[in-house]
C-alpha cells in the first residue's frame, strides 16, 4: 500500500529503543472542506423535517481506533471511529435520514481533518420509538507511524482527536448531536474479551507412577 508523501507530519522525531519514530496524519482535502463549510448555511429546510430532526437521539455512542494495516516502509495506519444508534422519539416514521462525522485534530479545532458520511441510515422507515442499526463511521483520513498502533497513543507528539455527528432529515438543515474525544483504545469496546488470555482453563494432573 502507497501513501501520500505530501501528508503534513506532525510528529518530532523521539527515541525508543534507539529508533526513531514519526506520527504523520493526512491533511482535510479541499472537496471535504467545501463539505463542511456548507454546514452553518444550509437553507433549504422544512418544518415538518425540522420537527422530526429535533426529536432524534443517539444511543450507545463509542468511540475507539481501528487498524488499516501497514503499508511496504512498515508504516502502520490507525482510523478514528464513532459507533452509535439513531433513535427515533418523534411521533412520526423517519424515512430518509443522513448522517456524518467530522474529525478535528487537537491543534486545530476549528479545522475539520477526516470525515465519514452516509445518505442513509436505514433502508425501511424508522417507527415512532424504534432504533436504527448499530452505525459505525470511519474517518477517511489516517495517523501514520513507525510506531506499533497502541505505541502511538504514547508518542510525545501524539494529537487527540474528537469527533462531532450530524443528523440530517430530508431537507432538514444539519444537527449536531455529540460531541467528544476519541479515546485512546484500539478496537471497538467488547473486543477485549478475544484478546485476553483464558486464566481459568482446566489444569491437565499428572498421576504419580
Amino acid at each position: 500500500m502507497e501513501y501520500n508523501r505530501e501528508y503534513v507530519e506532525t510528529g518530532a522525531p523521539i527515541v525508543m529503543s534507539n529508533r526513531r519514530s514519526r506520527i504523520l496524519i493526512k491533511p482535510f482535502t479541499i472537496c471535504q472542506l467545501l463539505i463542511a463549510l456548507m454546514i452553518p448555511i444550509m437553507s433549504c429546510t422544512d418544518k415538518e423535517s425540522e420537527e422530526i430532526l429535533s426529536a432524534l437521539e443517539l444511543q450507545e455512542v463509542v468511540g475507539y481506533w481501528a487498524v488499516q494495516g501497514q503499508d511496504d516502509e512498515k508504516n502502520n495506519y490507525i482510523n478514528p471511529v464513532v459507533r452509535f444508534r439513531v433513535v427515533n422519539t418523534s411521533s412520526r416514521n423517519l424515512e430518509y435520514v443522513q448522517v456524518m462525522a467530522v474529525f478535528k485534530r487537537e491543534m486545530l479545532p476549528d479545522e475539520p481533518w477526516g470525515n465519514a458520511f452516509s445518505y442513509s441510515i436505514s433502508e425501511q422507515p424508522i417507527k415512532p420509538g424504534g432504533v436504527s442499526d448499530l452505525l459505525t463511521m470511519r474517518s477517511d483520513r489516517s495517523v501514520i507511524s513507525k510506531d506499533s498502533p497502541e505505541q502511538m497513543f504514547h508518542n510525545a507528539k501524539w494529537e487527540e482527536i474528537m469527533v462531532e455527528v450530524f443528523l440530517r432529515v430530508g431537507p432538514s438543515s444539519w444537527r449536531i448531536l455529540e460531541t467528544f474525544q476519541v479515546p485512546k483504545t484500539i478496537g471497538a469496546p467488547g473486543l477485549e474479551k478475544f484478546l485476553e488470555a483464558e486464566s481459568d482453563l482446566p489444569q491437565e494432573k499428572v498421576s504419580g507412577s
